[in-house]
């Protein structure tokens, strides 16, 4: 088992470990809630160095990438960045991911473990395209912030001022001898900030932005905190919610997708959805009447008829209920239809479906 190259700060840090994708990770750092407030109040910050990273360059890499991805990647301004995915010839997803184009090159941010998985596929599939596919993902770690305050930690840390960037638009800054790569992310529902930094600097410019942001009310945070975050915000994860079964129409990943670039693998199937069709299951929220969280996998009943099951679940402290991101037929989708989830498959617990996000900061009082 691998660990982050900040595992020993994590640790005396008194973080809890888990592993996830053979990598340990900060589950928590002894207080969930604590963790989970700093983001949603005034900062908080994530080792996110186990996400996959690659990049592409070469004279042919932009054509070769549009023919593969879901979304218009050759009409992607410099400095901007896009959502797409990968899928089969059937439509299925095989990882989604996130865009960024630079000047000379192509850098795409994937869940943890899929860099292995997506590289392979897209030498693969390369062919005669002059295309360099490099896997830079023990090269470069990433620092994810995010709260009301994250935006002022990374301007005062990097000497740019990131508040004008909108949603996947990057920069690049110097810090000492370290290039930071820093993107505007949505990850938890608050402004977030992704920063790529060189393994090597790793150290130094995390113990910095701890420092910095002190009198911010910065606090590490776990993945058990940001995993609550993520399904509060309606943010599915490849891996958990989305799988090789999955039409993205079906997770509702609408923004990954393009229906004017032409062809590209899988876009078929996913056009004649669009235009002529429908999918027969849509993920959506779940809000539980009870006090039982259910568990990935446990079963969602309309009467006696299976409609579904949970993908993703968490108690949520905006809520104070339990919630989940799960599949549930169509005819069922409509916000508010009562449903019963079967709880570890025995307890037949009341749910309501819900539009996504389950908590927007817009719509709904921000946790103290």
């Amino acid at each position: 088992m691998r660990k982050l190259q900040l595992h020993d700060i994590h640790e005396s840090l008194g973080a809890v470990f888990r592993y996830a994708g053979g990598v340990s990770v900060p589950a928590t750092y002894g207080d969930t809630g604590a963790e989970y407030k700093a983001v949603r109040n005034k900062v908080g910050i994530i080792d996110m160095s186990d996400r996959g990273k690659l990049s592409l360059s070469g004279k042919e890499h932009l054509k070769f990438l549009q023919g593969m991805l879901t979304n218009d990647v050759m009409n992607l301004e410099k400095g901007k960045g896009m959502y797409a995915a990968v899928l089969t010839v059937k439509g299925r997803m095989l990882s989604d991911m996130h865009v960024y184009k630079e000047p000379e090159s192509v850098f795409l941010d994937l869940e943890p473990g899929l860099n292995e998985k997506v590289a392979e596929l897209l030498k693969k599939f390369r062919l005669s395209y002059k295309a360099k596919i490099d896997d830079v993902t023990d090269n470069s770690g990433l620092i994810s912030i995010h709260g009301p305050n994250a935006g002022k930690l990374v301007s005062s840390v990097s000497g740019v001022d990131v508040s004008g960037l909108d949603e996947l638009s990057h920069t690049r800054a110097r810090l000492d001898d370290a290039e930071l790569f820093i993107v505007r992310i949505n990850r938890t529902g608050e402004e977030g900030f992704d920063v790529y930094v060189p393994t090597g600097s790793i150290q130094d410019i995390w113990c910095g932005l701890m420092e910095e942001g002190k009198d911010l009310g910065i606090k590490p945070v776990g993945h058990d905190a940001y995993n609550t975050l993520r399904i509060e915000a309606g943010i599915p994860v490849y891996g958990s919610d989305m799988d090789e079964e999955t039409i993205p129409i079906e997770a509702g990943i609408w923004h990954a997708l393009n229906f004017e670039k032409g062809c590209y693998v899988g876009q078929e199937v996913v056009a004649r959805i669009k235009w002529r069709g429908h999918v027969n299951r849509h993920l959506m929220g779940l809000t539980m009447e009870g006090e039982n969280v259910p568990a990935s996998g446990d079963e969602i009943f309309a009467g006696e008829k299976k409609i579904g099951k949970v993908t993703s679940s968490v108690f949520s402290p905006a809520l104070g209920r339990p919630v989940a991101l799960g599949y549930v037929r169509r005819e069922f989708k409509s916000p508010g239809t009562e449903v019963i989830i079967k709880v570890k498959g025995e307890l037949s617990e009341t749910a309501r479906v819900s539009e996504l996000p389950l908590y927007s900061r817009e719509n709904d009082a921000v946790p103290q």
